[in-house]
This record gives structure tokens, C-alpha cells and sequence, in this order.
């Protein structure tokens, strides 16, 4: 913030007060103020951070839990994301509570600074005012504290959180400065240091609110990105299940149909059908297959299929029952048999199979059911009558169908699955041809790679060896007394040391279960003080064990190995470049921005949030970040250049003056001079100067 320098003529008793303020304080003040004010800002942050943190460990647990159950491509990522999200909200942790404990051990430098200060001045002024104003600034922390607070309360209930942080930031301040002022200038003071801290505190509730809008818009991208990025593999999923499906149906209908031109011709043809009608391409398929098993030809199974779902639509069958109809008449049909078992299947779907066959032959439901049991109708010739009737009977029901809501829907899903397959089919021939590489890949270095695999897979296999060995011989060398071959120096006479010791517990052991023999009592405390012991042998042994195998000439040649794939990892990673390991951070990096502090955008229509709500360039650009830097100009506004910018920084301040004599006889006059001092100092921030 700008230096504020302060010139007052005034005919008071308090004009050498703020004078002395003014030129002894003003520098203690204002960094006590800035310190307080970042420590508050960073337990704020830190608070809110610690919520975020929780927040995104219990979204990366769910999305661990959702990868273990589906193992899916698009569960990963979706994990990684959370993983990405939850280390970033840790490490800015870090950062602010590092940021706190900072801020803190600043002000209590500073408070220690000007103690020393005040024993040293002894009844001087100074001395006197620095202690009075810390004194009471403390006392006021609590009912500071409470008003900003009801504050906060009150502005929010009423013009939302934006509005309350904008009323508890301006009480704050402006509490904060009128008790300073008062300590050090007394009336006059205490309300110079109330405008100062209100406007401050509007300045700072203001950046508050623009940075939760800007997290609120960062937010927002974010999570646009993330849905994209799932939506882009959860396309490709499902559009490659498909495209490798009708890859399927292709070689099955080539066999039912016995020609591969045939089974294409007849499969776009369904994907035509699925696409204006309201069933989709898999429940035609599934009727096709069971239509040309009962031998329909490719020709005659689409009318079959139109029949039969017009009596479906008419009639609200399922698929399933759809289905069944059409297994029912392709029975029919190639058993050339009607019997009661395939009609009763039509009739109990609304299919009047009987009747309509008497109403063909020009006889009653009852000799019709004495023909069927006597054998006197083929099949084919009941098929034939049955899907005649359900043509003239049903014709252009599916039609109908597909104009309801539902009948909609589907074939809107029939057409996404053909957006899907379109991507899924190109994906699935250019990747069929990678996979056919590395099959041919793989069967021309199969000895060589299984020579590798088995090498690798043989010393894994050793070192395991190895280290049961250890542990092996560990607990023979003290618990039977073995030679001891593995262990040498020290280990070895560790080793020796610690059978004693097991020789120790074991003669406890059996003069305690003598005396329980004799007593006809155990001693329980003493079994708990064996037992203890018998584990710590056994841990002590189990820790030899594992130290004498990781310090082995063995193990040492297996770390010299890794300390090398190391070494090499990271110098072929740097030569590679910074290209090949900042993808990931300068994503995170991009994601982290926010809407800018200017409208740096090409579009003269585009305006910001910020442009929106404080008006254009309201709060000026502090400091032009980079060269060539874009910005939209509006009129009343400056543009200084580096020197001057500099030269502004070093003494260039705001000068609020009174001109002519200042007379204060009540308080209304100190209200007045408020007032002024505030609204040149929140213009003066306006300015950005």
C-alpha cells in the first residue's frame, strides 16, 4: 500500500499528538497493521484449505475405490486427478502455515523490538504511547473480534457473503485504526485512524471478494475441463466396444448368411431400421441372428422384422418378448409344425394365434385347436397366416411409436451409438494394426524377451531365497544351536549371545512349570514376563536376520545396480529436455489460473467480472507483468513508464491537506474531517496511487 503522508493546521490541543504520530509511529503502525492483517488472511486461507484438503481426500478415496472395482481407463485418469488435486491443496498447506508461523515470529520480533524500546525511554512519551496503544489494542481484541463478527452476520444475512466480508473488513480496520489513532492523537486521532483503516478495509474486503470469485471461476474451468476429458474417454470407450461388436456381427452374419457382401449389405440396412425406428441396433441384431438360425434368408428377415415389431409397438412388447415371438415363429418354420407350445407363446403376448388361424381357414377357434392336434396345419403355412393378419392388423404401429417420447429417445440413443461408432471404428483399425505389429513384434523376439523375463524372474526369485536363508539360519543357530555359516564378526557373536539368552528363558520356562507342578499353581506373572521376553528374542532375531541380508555382498551389488538405473533415469530425463517431465506441471500451472487483474482479452465486447462489477481497470494493474503485455485503456486513466513507476515508488505518496485554519469545537467536527480523510483515501486506491 502507498505511503499516506498527513498535513493538518488545526487550532486544537491535539495537533502536536498526530504530529508525533505521524513522524515517530507511522512506520511501527503500518507494519504491525500489514503483519496482523497477513496473518489473519493466512489463518483464513489455511482454515479454508484445511477443508479443501479434507474435501479432496475423501473425493480421492472414492475415486480409488471406483478404479479397484472397475479397473477402467477413465476411472484412472478420473483418480489420478484427484490425486493431482490433493497434492496441490497440500503443499499450498504448507505454504500458508509456513507463511503463518512467519508472520508470527515477524510480530513478535517487532512487539520485542519496541518493549525494549519503551524500558529504554522510561517516562517518555513515546515510550508511554506504544505501550498505552499496545495495552489497549489488546483489551479491544476481544470486542473487535465480536463486532466484526455481528458484522459479518448482518451484511451477509442481507447483501450475501460478498457483502459481508466488504462490512466485517471495513469494522476490522477501522476499529483497529481508531484505537491506535486514539492512544497516539487522542479524539482527533482516533477518527483520522478510523477513515484510514475503513478505507483500507473496503480495499482489502474488495480483493477478498475478487478472489473467491476467482477461485469460483477457476472452479468452474476446471471442472469443465475434467468433464471433458472424461466425457472424450468414456466416448472412446464405449465407441470402440461398439465398433468391435458390429466387427463381430459381421463375421456372424457372413456365416449365417454364407456371403461376407451379403452380411455387410444386410447390416446397414439394420443400422438403417435402428435409426428410425424406436429399437435400437443390438435388439435387431439379436432378432436377425434368431430368425436366420430358423432359416430366413437375408431377404425375407426385414419384413419378418418390421411385422413383428408393429405388433410389438401395438401390442407393448418388450425386446424380450419380441424376441420370443420371433423364436416361436422361426420354430414353426423350420419344424413346419404348429403346435400349441409355439401358438400359446404368441397368445399369452396379445398375439391371437388361434383365432387368427381360424379366421384364415374359415373355421371355429375349436376345430382349428382339433386341426393343430391332430397335425392337419404346417408351420409355415400358420406363419405365413399369422404374419399376413399381424401386417394388415399392425402396419405402421412402430411408426407411431417412434414419435412418443420414449419411441424418441431410443433412436436418439441409436444415433449417438452411431456417433460413437464412427469414432470407435477408426480407432479400432488403426489400432488393430499397432496391436498386429506388436504381435509381430513379439514373435520375432520371443526367445529373447522370455531369456530376459526368466533371468529377471529367476534373481527375484533368489533374493527371496536368500533372505529366508538368513532368517533361517538366524533362528537354527539359536533356538538348536547350528553352526553358524552366513554370519560373521559381530553378527556372529550377537548370535551366540542371543542363544544364551534363549537358553536363559528356556530354564525359566521349565523351573516355572516345576513349581506349578509342585504348587499345583502357574505364576502368571512370571509366564507374562517369560513370554514378553520370548518375543523380543524372536523380534531381535528377525531383525538381525533382515539387517545381515540388506548389508550382503548380494544385496550391496543389487543397491550399486539401482543407485545406477537411477542415475541414468534422471541424466537421460534431462537431456530429453524439460518437454518431457513439465507436461503434467505446467497443466496444473494453466489450471491455476485465474480471470487476470485486466481485461486482457482481444474481444472488444469481452467484458469481466471485474469490469462488471468495480468498473473498468477500478482498482489499476500494480504492476505490468511481462513485455507486450495486451490491456484495454479507458479514459481518466494513466500509464506511467518503468522510471516513473519507480520513482513514484520511492516517494511519491497520497497528500490529504486541509487547507486554512481547522477548528474542532464538537464531535461533528471530527466526523466531518473523518469523512474527508476517508473518501480521498479510498479515491486516492481508486487511482491506484
Amino acid at each position: 500500500m502507498p505511503d499516506v503522508s498527513i498535513a493538518i493546521s488545526a487550532q486544537d490541543s491535539y495537533s502536536s499528538a498526530i504530529k508525533s504520530m505521524a513522524q515517530i509511529t507511522k512506520s511501527f503502525s503500518k507494519d504491525m497493521d500489514e503483519m496482523e492483517g497477513k496473518l489473519s488472511q493466512l489463518n483464513k486461507n489455511r482454515y479454508s484449505l484445511k477443508m479443501d484438503l479434507r474435501e479432496a481426500q475423501k473425493k480421492l478415496s472414492d475415486a480409488e475405490k471406483q478404479f479397484q472395482k472397475t479397473k477402467k481407463a477413465k476411472d484412472a485418469l478420473a483418480r489420478d486427478d484427484a490425486q493431482a488435486n490433493f497434492d496441490r491443496i497440500q503443499r499450498n498447506l504448507a505454504l500458508v502455515t509456513k507463511g503463518a508461523r512467519e508472520a508470527e515470529n515477524q510480530m513478535k520480533k517487532t512487539g520485542e523490538a519496541f518493549r525494549k524500546v519503551d524500558n529504554q525511554g522510561g517516562s517518555g512519551s513515546f515510550g508511554k504511547n506504544i505501550v498505552n496503544a499496545l495495552a489497549v489494542s489488546g483489551i479491544g481484541d476481544a470486542a473487535k473480534q465480536l463486532a466484526q463478527q455481528g458484522a459479518n452476520a448482518i451484511f451477509a444475512s442481507a447483501f450475501g457473503d460478498a457483502g459481508g466480508t466488504l462490512a466485517s473488513n471495513i469494522l476490522s480496520m477501522g476499529m483497529t485504526g481508531a484505537s491506535t489513532g486514539l492512544m497516539l492523537g487522542g479524539p482527533l486521532g482516533m477518527a483520522i485512524g478510523a477513515g484510514v483503516g475503513a478505507g483500507v478495509g473496503l480495499i482489502s474486503g474488495g480483493i477478498q471478494n475478487k478472489e473467491k470469485k476467482d477461485d469460483a471461476f477457476k472452479s468452474y474451468y476446471g471442472e469443465l475441463y475434467s468433464s471433458a476429458v472424461e466425457r472424450h474417454a468414456a466416448e472412446l470407450e464405449s465407441g470402440s466396444g461398439i465398433a468391435s461388436g458390429r466387427e463381430t456381427d459381421l463375421i456372424s452374419f457372413s456365416t449365417l448368411f454364407g456371403s461376407r457382401e451379403t452380411a455387410k449389405t444386410y447390416l446397414s440396412e439394420l443400422v438403417n431400421m435402428a435409426n428410425t425406428t424406436p429399437f435400437l441396433y443390438d435388439d435387431l441384431t439379436a432378432m436377425s441372428k434368431t430368425l436366420a438360425t430358423f432359416g430366413y434368408d437375408a431377404e425375407s428377415i426385414l419384413p419378418v422384422l418390421s411385422t413383428i415389431g408393429d405388433a410389438g409397438a401395438a401390442l407393448g412388447m418388450s425386446t424380450s418378448d419380441m424376441t420370443t415371438v420371433a423364436q416361436a415363429l422361426g420354430r414353426m418354420k423350420s419344424s413346419d409344425k404348429a403346435t400349441l407350445e409355439y401358438l400359446n407363446i404368441l397368445n399369452d403376448r396379445g398375439i391371437g394365434a388361434v383365432g387368427l388361424l381360424a379366421e384364415a381357414k374359415g373355421k371355429s377357434q375349436g376345430e382349428i385347436y382339433d386341426m393343430i392336434s391332430k397335425g392337419q396345419i404346417a408351420g409355415t403355412e400358420a406363419v405365413e397366416i399369422i404374419l399376413s393378419a399381424l401386417t394388415d392388423g399392425f402396419s405402421g404401429a412402430m411408426e407411431e411409436q417412434s414419435k412418443t417420447f420414449a419411441g424418441r429417445s431410443s433412436t436418439l440413443e441409436g444415433w449417438e451409438q452411431e456417433m460413437a461408432n464412427a469414432q470407435g471404428e477408426a480407432y479400432n483399425t488403426l489400432r488393430s494394426e499397432g496391436k498386429q505389429r506388436q504381435i509381430d513384434y513379439y514373435a520375432g523376439i520371443a526367445d529373447e524377451m522370455s531369456g530376459l523375463n526368466a533371468m529377471i524372474g529367476a534373481g527375484e526369485a533368489a533374493q527371496e531365497n536368500l533372505k529366508e536363508q538368513y532368517l533361517r539360519e538366524a533362528m537354527n543357530a539359536v533356538l538348536k544351536g547350528t553352526e553358524i555359516r552366513l554370519y560373521e564378526g559381530e553378527q556372529a557373536e550377537t548370535l551366540r549371545k542371543l542363544r544364551q539368552e534363549y537358553m536363559v528363558i528356556q530354564a525359566d520356562y521349565a523351573d516355572l512349570q516345576d513349581g506349578a507342578k509342585k504348587t499345583g499353581k502357574i505364576d502368571e506373572s512370571e509366564l507374562i514376563a517369560l513370554g514378553e521376553r520370548s518375543d523380543a528374542l524372536k523380534s531381535k532375531l528377525e531383525a538381525l536376520a533382515e539387517g545381515a541380508f540388506d548389508a550382503s555382498g548380494e544385496m550391496q551389488e543389487v543397491r550399486d545396480v539401482e543407485l545406477e538405473l537411477i542415475s541414468a533415469i534422471r541424466e537421460n530425463t534431462k537431456a530429453l529436455g524439460e518437454a518431457a517431465y513439465l507436461g503434467d506441471y505446467e497443466k496444473q500451472q494453466e489450471l491455476s489460473k485465474g480471470q487476470g487483474f485486466g481485461n486482457v482479452t482481444a474481444d472488444p465486447g469481452y467484458r469481466s467480472l471485474r469490469e462488471r462489477d468495480y468498473g473498468p481497470h477500478a482498482w489499476g494493474l500494480g504492476y505490468v507483468p511481462y513485455d507486450n503485455f495486451p490491456a484495454l485503456l479507458h479514459q481518466g486513466e494513466r500509464v506511467l513508464t518503468a522510471s516513473q513507476a519507480r520513482a513514484a515508488d520511492r516517494g511519491m505518496g497520497v497528500n490529504v491537506t486541509f487547507s486554512g485554519p481547522v477548528t474542532v469545537r464538537e464531535e461533528a467536527d471530527l466526523d466531518r474531517l473523518a469523512a474527508k480523510l476517508a473518501a480521498n483515501v479510498v479515491r486516492a486506491a481508486e487511482l491506484g496511487v
